[in-house]
């Protein structure tokens, strides 16, 4: 049921990357001279790997970033958080990641086009803790990413944001039912496909 619904929504978000965009001509702020801030929220579908993710499968999330687009610069800059959960894969369980992160937005912007490619640095802070009828674990450490995606705009104040981000998680020692375990550090790898949209005030 999940990704039935992760499904419909990027089907949704297509759908409207293919209706004519008449609001770009209705005077949208221009993000090559204009001061903006903006939220960006996302559905997310993501796989972990390596290490802290072989047992885990691909799972549904949700992300909010807050941004600062500078005047004049081709450069956002924010925070944000989010949130994916996890099917365990032979175990009746689940798995939960946290982030939180400081983002830096490059625009790689045309003057002939209004949309918007952009590139994505972020470092930030990860945890994933999982339960099963045995116990549970945690762990926690640092998450570095990088991230490619498009701004579209669809209204004056609103554009869609599709985008795929690659990362890097590096943990600390493994918490076993609230007790760390030396020599448990794990790292592991991250891929998201993210859709969702910009709102600027």
């Amino acid at each position: 049921m999940v990704r039935i619904a992760v499904a419909s929504a990027f089907a949704f978000v297509l759908f409207l990357l293919g209706v004519p965009g008449e609001a770009e001509a209705q005077g949208r702020f221009d993000p090559r001279r204009q001061a903006r801030f903006m939220v960006d929220a996302n559905l997310a579908y993501t796989l972990i790997t390596g290490e802290i993710g072989d047992s885990l499968n691909g799972g549904p999330g949700v992300e909010a970033a807050v941004l600062y687009q500078i005047a004049t610069v081709p450069l956002r800059l924010g925070a944000g958080g989010g949130y994916s959960r996890h099917g365990i894969q032979d175990a009746d369980g689940s798995a939960n990641r946290y982030e939180i992160f400081a983002v830096a937005d490059l625009l790689l912007f045309s003057d002939e086009t209004q949309m918007l490619p952009y590139i994505q640095g972020r470092v930030g802070w990860m945890q994933v803790s999982s339960s099963l009828n045995d116990g549970s674990t945690r762990i926690s450490g640092l998450e570095l990413a990088a991230l490619v995606g498009v701004d579209m705009p669809v209204a004056e104040k609103i554009s869609i944001d599709v985008s795929g981000q690659f990362g890097w998680f590096t943990g600390g020692d493994l918490e076993l039912d609230g007790v760390s375990v030396p020599g448990t550090s794990r790292t592991g790898s991250l891929f998201s496909i993210r859709a969702g949209a910009f709102f600027f005030f």
